[in-house]
């Protein structure tokens, strides 16, 4: 990720872990994800298009807004991006590129 959203949350998780507030499965999924963001060597060339949203939408059977919901977006983000008049960067990229190799249900 360009900037330290995720590392953020890694450590804010961690302070919940700490408090008995998150629990050692959880901690363990989202130093998971974590680590699986530092790996992925994504080049300023991959672009989320408005077909491969659309196509992640579909395969899980939501709507726009549930998917904004899910990674904490706006409904008109979704829709400008599967009209391709803008494209989702920063942590909506990594999300939706989660969501589309691991599964919805890896938010959950």
């Amino acid at each position: 990720m360009n900037d330290n959203r995720l590392i953020k949350m890694q450590k804010m998780a961690e302070r919940f872990h700490k408090s008995g507030t998150i629990s050692n499965i959880t901690m363990r999924e989202i130093n998971a994800l974590v680590k699986e963001d530092k790996n992925m060597n994504h080049s300023s060339s991959d672009v989320m298009t408005g077909e491969r949203i659309k196509k992640i939408r579909e395969c899980y059977n939501i709507s726009q807004g549930a998917l904004a919901t899910a990674i904490n977006m706006s409904s008109n983000s979704v829709q400008k991006w599967e009209r391709d008049e803008t494209h989702p960067t920063g942590a909506a990229l990594k999300l939706l590129m989660i969501i589309e190799k691991k599964g919805l249900e890896i938010l959950m």
